[in-house]
């Protein structure tokens, strides 16, 4: 963000002493308008209503409640949360998605209780996917981090959980200012917290449901010397058995971050590195799900002399419960998992040029490997056995970097920003052999896969270039009570690739060039307690890229079935563009507070990929939606009914529609009127917490509403309702004993049968399709952790 050279900039001492009162704030990653917007939040909730409160020269702070900040927006259509934000949200070492599963128009998915598999941790935001949305980690862009990516991380390999200081999330339409190739909707940043100034050291245990065990240190060395630097090093370690069926599920994460202060600003070096090996859970259908049980649609493994007499020719007509065992085969296979390798980091440096002028400088460096594997039934291994193991394997490098300038006045927090970034990546699918029954071990999902040889199979072997190019331009205006957010930003995104392999995958150039891309929010805050906002703003992405044949969720033209039927698409691709506009208030009525919005998103020529096909093998069309909306509405109402108990109702109504036909080769698609799949329409989320003395206490209730599973809505997900529980305790340190944490979390209280996550493998246009999996049972996880 522009404003991380904001902190060297000396501001009028009240400024200052308002920055540090505001509660755990980071005054160096936002502008001061940002700032001044927490501030505000922060008398809001905090101060007394008896006493008045001068909002431009005193900060009054108090303890802050459980889930404040999924409550109220901290700035036009922007909320600010933080580790107590999501602690009823997400267990220990979740999936960082899961951190803004309680904030209204979210709608976090995934088939456990921490996110671990990257196939199924899915987030919409006001109808916007996975990949729709803008995404930073340390002001790193993480763009495309959707399942098998060749263009992003995802955050759910960036960073240690427990070192994420906060998250800002802006639902409605990404700030000019956050560099993205992917920014149709909203955007999430994250950052780490902030370094400390003494040394600190942290520990966590824990165990739970399913053999689930956790490990996680935090070591801060405070400043080194009078004037040295601080350090942060953070490593985390997660593994859990699965809850049905067989296989183990692994992630090792780490990072490390340095700040250096000089005289006229710093230099930091940031660096993350995650390493997951996860078996995963089988892709499922309704049909399945009705003729072989809740329990039963799982893979085989480790019973491989089971899955080798369903999968063997011979057998194909036999009987094998409600399928024939040929019918069977094809749905449920031996293992299926991945193992995955993600690097990224920084260097930045800040500086100060005048009291009004600063700037920062970014390099950053970023690397993803994923071998995603599944038994493959439609190709025998060499040795005899019926089926073989077909190896999804992207890879993909990108190095960029950022250059801005801020200049404030009184009146003014100008900033200007370039960010350029050069890709490369390739994918190939590979098939490796399985032992014949009774001559060794079977290959593990996560690998090695060359143990009875190489790879005697490749297709759809390709690589790619891409280059991103972004320059914008912001000013944030301050008028007594209001402020004008005002900007644009100018966008090239350049794809260029495909196939390589002599099975010709499809291949071709794409770009995408928009000059203006305007953005205006505009706040009015006429009292203490009172807010009134409208933000509005325009965006484009690049073309996104997945290969042909691949197994995960991602739209695009080079997934298409050959050269011929990408070439008749890409006469009719034109860039998708997005028009957000969101109007929404803040009201503070005594103990309780209200926050309301509506919105309106126009969206042209959305692409789309209709799914068919076996899960190992998927057949997808390629075409445009000339033209979409969605439209929806959320309303939190809140209230602190008692000094220790807090209530929180949040409505969120939203209609994702389709208004012309899906251009397809051949005969188009009609879906005028059709809502988007895998978005619910309605969704309830309740939130209570308790906070008396050393205890805390929290619960959240999440209920999914009309969602639909097919483009045409001819099959719609049960709805879906979870209960999330947890309390704790803490102990004062003593001596020289640390202080003590003991926290318990419950993963859906209630033990309720839902359906999880949906497209996984893509939707169908119509029909029951193998893409859905079930979401997790009652999952319990205690934790001790340790501080000194």
């Amino acid at each position: 963000m522009p404003a991380l050279a904001q902190q060297q900039t000396a501001p009028p001492p009240s400024t200052q002493n308002a920055r540090s009162a505001s509660a755990g704030e980071r005054p160096d990653d936002k502008p001061d308008n940002e700032v001044r917007d927490q501030q505000t939040a922060a008398v809001d909730d905090d101060a007394q209503a008896a006493a008045p409160v001068a909002l431009k020269t005193v900060v009054v702070t108090g303890a802050r409640k459980l889930g404040e900040g999924t409550t109220a927006p901290v700035a036009p259509g922007q909320y600010r949360l933080r580790a107590e934000d999501w602690a009823a949200a997400a267990m220990p070492a979740a999936n960082p998605l899961l951190f803004t599963r309680n904030l209204p128009g979210v709608t976090v998915t995934s088939a456990d209780a921490y996110g671990l598999d990257a196939s199924d941790a899915f987030i919409f935001v006001r109808g916007f996917f996975n990949n729709e949305l803008a995404y930073t980690f340390e002001g790193i862009p993480l763009n495309d981090g959707s399942f098998g990516s060749v263009t992003g991380n995802s955050v759910l390999s960036v960073g240690v959980p427990d070192n994420i200081g906060s998250v800002k999330v802006a639902p409605g339409s990404a700030r000019v200012s956050t560099f993205s190739s992917t920014a149709s909707g909203g955007e999430l940043l994250y950052a780490l917290t902030d370094l400390a100034e003494a040394p600190k050291l942290a520990a966590t245990v824990g165990r739970g449901s399913h053999d689930t065990q956790l490990y996680s240190l935090t070591w801060q060395s405070g400043r080194i010397g009078e004037s040295g630097p601080r350090l942060l090093l953070g490593v985390q370690q997660i593994s859990k058995d699965k809850y049905t069926g067989h296989g183990t599920q692994q992630f090792l994460r780490a990072n490390f971050k340095a700040v250096q202060d000089l005289p006229w600003g710093d230099v930091s070096m940031f660096v993350s590195a995650a390493r997951a090996q996860v078996w995963g859970y089988n892709n499922t259908s309704f049909d399945m799900l009705d003729k072989l049980g809740w329990k039963g649609t799982d893979i085989f493994y480790p019973d491989y002399a089971h899955a080798y007499h369903v999968a063997s020719p011979e057998n194909a007509q036999a009987s094998c419960g409600a399928y024939t065992c040929g019918d069977l085969a094809s749905q449920v296979p031996y293992d299926t998992g991945q193992a995955t390798t993600d690097l990224i980091g920084n260097i930045a440096h800040r500086f100060t040029i005048s009291k009004s002028l600063s700037g920062k400088l970014m390099v950053y460096g970023a690397s993803n490997r994923s071998d995603i594997e599944i038994s493959d039934v439609t190709v025998p291994s060499q040795t005899g056995a019926p089926f073989s193991s077909q190896v999804w394997q992207p890879r993909s490098h990108r190095g960029g970097a950022t250059a801005e300038l801020t200049y404030k006045s009184d009146r003014h927090d100008a900033s200007v920003g370039v960010w350029v970034e050069h890709g490369s990546s390739r994918s190939a699918v590979n098939w490796y052999n399985q032992p014949a029954l009774g001559t060794g071990a079977p290959l593990k999902a996560v690998g090695p896969y060359t143990t009875y040889g190489p790879a005697f199979e490749t297709a759809n072997l390709s690589r790619w270039h891409t280059s991103s190019t972004q320059l914008y331009v912001r000013d944030v205006v301050t008028l007594g009570d209001v402020s004008i957010d005002a900007g644009f930003k100018a966008v090239r995104f350049v794809t260029a690739g495909g196939g390589v392999g002599p099975d010709q995958a499809p291949t071709g150039k794409l770009g995408v060039t928009a000059p203006f891309l305007p953005h205006l929010a505009v706040e009015w805050r006429p009292a203490a307690g009172s807010l009134l906002f409208v933000d509005t703003g325009a965006s484009t992405v690049a073309y996104r890229i997945s290969p042909r044949d691949n197994i995960g969720p991602v739209n695009s033209a080079w997934s298409a079935t050959d050269q011929e039927t990408f070439d008749a698409a890409v006469k009719t691709l034109k860039p998708e563009k997005t028009w957000n506009l969101t109007l929404g208030g803040y009201q503070r009525m005594g103990a309780a507070r209200v926050n309301a919005d509506v919105y309106v998103g126009w969206i042209r020529n959305r692409l789309l990929n209709g799914a068919t096909g076996p899960q190992f093998a998927p057949v997808r069309s390629v075409g445009i939606v000339p033209r979409s909306h969605v439209v929806g509405a959320d309303l939190t109402v809140s209230a602190d009914l008692l000094s220790w108990l807090t209530l929180s109702q949040s409505w969120s109504v939203s209609r994702f529609r389709y208004d012309s036909s899906l251009e397809v080769p051949g005969e188009p698609v009609d879906l005028r009127g059709k809502s988007q799949p895998g978005y619910p329409g309605q969704s309830f989320i309740t939130q209570a917490s308790v906070r008396r003395g050393a205890f805390e206490a929290g619960l959240a209730s999440t209920l999914f509403n009309r969602q639909p599973f097919t483009y045409s809505n001819d099959i719609y997900v049960p709805t879906q309702w979870t209960v999330n529980a947890n309390a704790s305790y803490k102990l004062g340190a003593s001596g020289a004993m640390p202080e003590l944490q003991f926290r318990l979390d419950v993963n859906n209280l209630l033990d309720h049968r839902n359906i999880g996550s949906v497209g996984i493998g893509g939707y169908s246009v119509s029909g029951d399709y193998q893409t859905f999996q079930r979401a997790a049972p009652r999952q319990l996880l205690l934790t001790m952790s340790a501080s000194y």
